[in-house]
């Protein structure tokens, strides 16, 4: 199986921007799931 330059870059590539993808989803709901604590914590007072 003789696979070209150009689709392994293709493919390396696609995995790093799925990767982006994922960790900005992961940053989004870790930094929402802080807020949601804050206000309870916040109504708590």
């Amino acid at each position: 199986m003789n696979i070209g330059r150009p689709k392994i870059i293709a493919i390396i590539t696609g995995f790093i921007s799925i990767a982006i993808c994922v960790a900005y989803l992961l940053l989004i709901t870790i930094f929402d799931f802080r807020t949601y604590i804050n206000d309870h914590l916040s109504n708590f007072t």
